[in-house]
């Protein structure tokens, strides 16, 4: 079903819940789209949690990440760690549009680093690679859904990113790195467990201290930062995917008290759960 909220009509969001098939395969699709950014308007700064690959079509984007700016031309791809802070826009006079989608994989973390993306979120493939053909099939797959989306649309992310990493050099991972990778992973998977620092740190293997340094480093952000995020994309496609209550919306995420289920879910969404799944009703 696409979703699309009244004051976003220039763009398209198309929410997937991954099927039982996806745990198996290197690359989840999340949600896929057509974005529209228009000049003068606010710039976009969500966090998700999700990897996000974008694909320009028309006009200039700029996004800044850690402080840097980098602009974002026509056939360009730029991909984003969304758990670390970052906002992009357009630039220039005229409306930057783009196709779109959130991932998440096992491999997606290590990945990143290894290519460097947090320095180098920019790709230029090259030409004759369809690239745009791929991440309109991919929008189309997560439209049209049914049980063979999480197989087809594991392929066309595994060609997109065989062709991004296929120009760059790759970088050695260091311990911490793949430490903070499988404790991300085990904390996607266990979002209702009542985590504490010392249980990620026990997790983990490092010192409190440590895993803070470690973390921050990986991510850009704290540990109960990240599962705070994590919880609250779950619960945005538990109200969109159900019809469960909001109080049993915010137990299933993570959250014992719907109050702070409520709090945390507008401080991070800008609206309230009840809002946010009348968009998509």
């Amino acid at each position: 079903m696409v979703n699309t909220p009244p004051e976003q009509t220039n763009e398209e969001i198309v929410f997937h819940t991954p099927g039982r098939l996806a745990g198996a395969l290197p690359y989840a699709l999340q949600v896929a789209g057509l974005g529209a950014a228009h000049p003068g308007q606010e710039p976009v700064r969500k966090r998700y949690h999700d990897h996000v690959l974008l694909y320009a079509l028309a006009g200039k984007g700029r996004v800044e990440i850690g402080g840097a700016v980098h602009v974002v031309e026509p056939g360009q791809v730029l991909w984003l760690d969304t758990a670390r802070p970052y906002a992009h826009g357009a630039t220039g006079e005229a409306p930057w549009r783009y196709l779109w989608m959130g991932l998440r994989g096992t491999g997606l973390d290590a990945l990143y680093g290894l290519l460097e993306v947090s320095r180098l979120p920019l790709f230029a493939p090259e030409p004759g690679t369809h690239m745009e053909a791929a991440f309109a099939s991919v929008l189309r797959l997560a439209r049209e859904g049914g049980p063979a989306t999480d197989v087809l649309a594991n392929a066309e992310v595994a060609l997109i990113v065989a062709r991004l990493a296929a120009g760059r050099p790759v970088q050695a991972q260091g311990p911490n790195d793949r430490r903070i990778a499988a404790l991300t992973e085990q904390m996607r998977a266990n979002l209702v467990h009542p985590w504490r620092v010392e249980d990620l740190a026990g997790y983990s293997g490092l010192s409190p201290s440590q895993l803070f340094r470690a973390f921050r480093a990986a991510t850009g952000t704290s540990p109960m930062d990240f599962l705070r995020h994590e919880r609250i994309t779950a619960a945005k496609r538990t109200l969109t995917d159900s019809t469960l209550s909001v109080a049993d919306v915010a137990a299933a995420c993570g959250y014992a008290d719907p109050y702070h289920f409520s709090r945390d879910f507008r401080r991070l969404a800008g609206t309230t759960p009840t809002r946010f799944r009348s968009w998509f009703r």
